[in-house]
This record gives C-alpha cells, structure tokens and sequence, in this order.
C-alpha cells in the first residue's frame, strides 16, 4: 500500500503543473492605425514598439513576428485638438476576440501612462481568458473578458468626452460605424447616410439649389466639360446638361440669389485656353437658361464671416494667374458689375480662403497655403498660426504656357492647381476637406481617401472640433447646409482613364 502511495504521489508531481508556472502566452504587437495629430508615420511605430515593451508580463510574452504568435493585437490612435483615445483588441489564431482595451488622455505628455495602463488591461485580459497550463485554449466562459473596448458611438467626435462605453465593443470587433464620429456620450445618431446612384464621369464640382415643395432639391454637378442639372430625392434625376465646346474646361460651379428675386443663379466659371468666358444660367425646374456669357472672372461662392452667400470675382491677366484683389459680383438687371474690393493676406487667392470672426469680433482670415497648410492671419492680414497637418488637395486645375521655366522644370506648361473651399459657419466653425492620396509628386496628383474636419478658433490656434470618418475616395467637392446640418460630397469613387471616363457619386453625411 505505500508502495502504491508513494508512486501515486510520484505520478502525479508529472502531471500537476501550478499555474504559476504555465509557458506564458505568445503575443505580437502590430503597427497602429493613427488619425490625427502630428507625424502620424513615425507615431505608428512609437505606439508599437511602447505597447510591445509594456505587454511582456509573467502570463504574457511578446514576440517580434505574426509567425507563431498565440494572440496578435491590433491597436488604433485617435487625435481630436489635444485629446486622444487608443483602443486595442487582441484576436487569437483563429481571429476570435480575447480581449480588448481602451485608454484617453488629455495631451501628450499623458500618453506613456496610458499606454502603461492599456498593456496592463490587455494583459489581465489574456490571462482571464486562457488556462495557464501550458495550453494556448480559451477559457470557454464567456464572461472572462472584462475590458471593454470603448469605441465612438454616432456620428461626430468632439474633444469633450472621446467615447461612450456602451457601444464600445462594435467598433473594436469591426463592425460597421455611422459616417461620422461624435465624441460626446449623449450625441445623438445621425442617422441615414444618402448615397446617389453612381455618376458617369469624374466630375468636379457641386452646387445646391431651392427646395421644392415636396421637399426634393436641385442640385447642379460640373464636370470637365459640362454642366449638369438633377433634381434629388430618393435618387438623382438629370432635368438637363449643358455641354462646352473646343478647347473650354470647366472649373467650378456655385449657385446664389444676387438679386433677391427668389430664384438661384448658376456661375459657372470656364476657361478657353488663355481667356475667362465665364457663364451665368438659371433653372425653370426643366432645363437651364444663359443669361450671361463671356464673363472674364473666376467665380466662387462663399459667405465670408458665416454671412449671407455672395459670389465673389478675381480676375487673370497675361502674367498672373490671379490678378489683383477678390470683388463682390452684383447682379443689376441684365448687367453684372465686381464692387467691393477685398484685398487679400500672403498665399490667398480667390479659391483658398474664407473669414471669421473672433470672440472680440475681429474679422480674420483663413487661407489654404499652396502646400496644404492652414494659415490664420490677423485683420491686419499678419500670420498668426499655421498647422502642422496637411488639408485640402485638389485635382483640380489649369494650365498656362510658361517657357520661361522650361529649363527648370522641362514642362512647356504651367499647372495651377484651383484649392478646395473653405466653409465658414454662423457660429464660426471652419469646415474644410482633406484628401490625402496614394501619390502627390509634383503635378502628378492621386488622392484616394478624404475626410472633412471642423475647426474653432480659440484665440491663439485652431483647435479640431470634429470630423467625419475617413472616405475611400477623392473628394472634389462639398456643401454644407447649415439649416439641414448636411454635408453633401462630391466623391470621385472611379478614376478617369485613358479609355474611361471614371465614376462619380453624391453622399450625404448629417452632422447632429
């Protein structure tokens, strides 16, 4: 019998293994996903790398590889103004969650901390979930994951409160989110999401007009050689297109009311190679009628300050693309005249800027630099602040002869690039796109994600107030329309080639 015991006992000194001294789980760290915020490039290697040396614990160990790994974390970095938020999820070999983490600080100087932390939850979650016994098996309990992935909820992030907890766990596990990302916890769903059906050719420019009883609108789309006329509602429905002719190219439209009679004029601004004949139509519900032609001015719409909606004029000359100071176009009778003249800061010009005012009421300006930084100047037309991020970006644009550069840059032509316009609201937010691409070298641009992202002035920069998530498509153009607290966007979601035309498509996003 105690022959029996002792190896009883010597049996189960084998089998036996404390938990204490399980092989600690297998895990890789990969590169994180970053929106916002400066040197986003370099950020996503710091992240990695600081959450790979955190992660290392008794129960946890990390690994420079995918290859062999047990569990692969996944992590993702949001910037909105100072405050940020990191999520993680870790998924094991299967894809299956394990376990997910969420942290926020309010500036960078909190960011080691937190990372700290995340490793810590994640940790403690990997742990929870396997028995340590020298098997890489789920616990089957599903209750053992307790750190929840926090994740926006709606449709905007603001920098007050980056997330909402109840809703975390379906943006950790991929599942599909609203247009736009609202940080608050008590936002309100945008709901929606309108999409046109899709828009043969790559067009590049957009206009709103009235709405009608039935609560449709009229919407007028410009593409490179035409202008076309939709009534929209459930979809689009083209009421008529007005196509140029020769050598003319299209390179904006923009709709106002100049003479108040209740009925929204068209500017469309068009080039025939060196010279502005710019055309004026209206629209009777039908079909579009001239009632101006040969207009020498570039055309844009803006309500400077959040304002009332103008069209304003620049004009060009033999030497310079955009010549002298920006006017306002006043309609009087049959007859168009450009008043008021509006001189301009540093880098502006009649495409890339708008105004607004600060909390003493003074009217700044706000100007898109030719290399997509933004610049604040005082009323004094002074810099007063430039962003580090990159905005704007632009396919569109023009060319003139320029001989005199050809033995520098080897192009008998010049390109001028036309900027994305800036939005200005009533209550002072700056709403601009940004595109960013696949390749910008030179003159040769490819922009194939987007985003539009709010501003506020806080006395000394501009701080990001919200933004929508990021689009898979060059975006031409947009509107907001402040009373229905839309964006309607102009995507280019098929490039043009040599042989294709390209594809275009409207959507609306709410911004609640």
């Amino acid at each position: 019998m105690r022959k029996f015991v002792a190896c009883l006992i010597l049996l189960l000194s084998y089998i036996c293994v404390p938990v204490g001294e399980a092989a600690p789980i297998k895990a890789y760290v990969g590169e994180f996903t970053v929106t916002g915020g400066q040197n986003k490039d370099e950020l996503k290697g710091i992240l990695q790398t600081l959450l790979t040396s955190r992660l290392a614990s008794d129960s946890v160990t990390t690994i420079d590889s995918n290859a062999g790994a047990e569990v692969i974390v996944s992590g993702s970095y949001l910037q909105i103004g100072k405050v940020f938020s990191i999520d993680a999820v870790a998924r094991n070999s299967k894809g299956e969650v394990v376990t997910r983490a969420f942290v926020q600080g309010e500036s960078q100087d909190e960011l080691i901390a937190t990372i700290s932390k995340l490793a810590q939850g994640l940790s403690d979650g990997i742990a929870r979930r396997y028995a340590l016994i020298g098997s890489s098996q789920p616990v089957a309990e599903a209750g053992a994951a307790a750190v929840p992935v926090m994740a926006p909820p709606t449709d905007i992030v603001r920098p007050t409160d980056i997330v909402k907890p109840s809703t975390a766990a379906k943006a950790a596990d991929g599942a599909p989110q609203s247009d736009i990302i609202r940080a608050t916890p008590v936002a309100k769903s945008a709901g929606g999401g309108w999409v046109s059906q899709r828009l043969t050719g790559a067009m590049s420019g957009i206009a709103m007009g009235k709405t009608l009883d039935n609560g449709d609108r009229e919407v007028f789309v410009a593409g490179p050689r035409a202008l076309y006329y939709y009534r929209m509602g459930e979809g689009l429905k083209l009421l008529a297109e007005v196509k140029t002719g020769g050598e003319e190219k299209v390179l904006g439209v923009d709709t106002a009311d100049l003479d108040g009679d209740g009925l929204q004029e068209v500017y469309l601004t068009v080039l025939s190679g060196e010279s502005l004949v710019s055309r004026v139509y209206v629209a009777d519900g039908n079909g579009l009628k001239k009632i101006a032609d040969n207009l020498p001015y570039f055309m844009r719409g803006m309500a400077l300050a959040g304002g009332n909606k103008k069209i304003y004029v620049q004009q060009m000359s033999s030497d310079a693309d955009f010549y002298g100071d920006v006017y306002e176009l006043v309609k009087s009778g049959d007859r168009y005249e450009m008043k008021n003249p509006l001189k301009l800061p540093r880098f502006a010009f009649l495409y890339n800027f708008n105004q607004f005012k600060d909390r003493g009421g003074k009217t700044n300006f706000v100007v898109l630099h030719p290399d997509g930084y933004l610049l604040v100047y005082s009323p004094s037309r002074d810099e007063l602040w430039r962003s580090s991020d990159k905005y704007g970006g632009s396919e569109l644009y023009f060319q003139r002869p320029d001989l005199s550069s050809f033995r520098t840059t080897g192009d008998p032509m010049r390109w001028i690039f036309l900027q994305q316009r800036i939005v200005v609201t009533g209550n002072g937010e700056i709403v601009v796109p940004q595109n960013g691409g696949f390749w910008v070298v030179g003159n040769s641009r490819s922009y194939g994600k987007s985003a539009m992202v709010a501003f506020a002035w806080d006395g000394s920069s501009l701080e990001e107030r919200w933004r929508t998530r990021q689009s898979q498509n060059y975006l031409a153009d947009f509107v907001f329309d402040e009373a229905r607290k839309e964006l309607v966007l102009l995507e280019v979601v098929k490039k043009a080639g040599l042989l294709d035309t390209g594809a275009s498509a409207l959507y609306i996003k709410k911004v609640e």
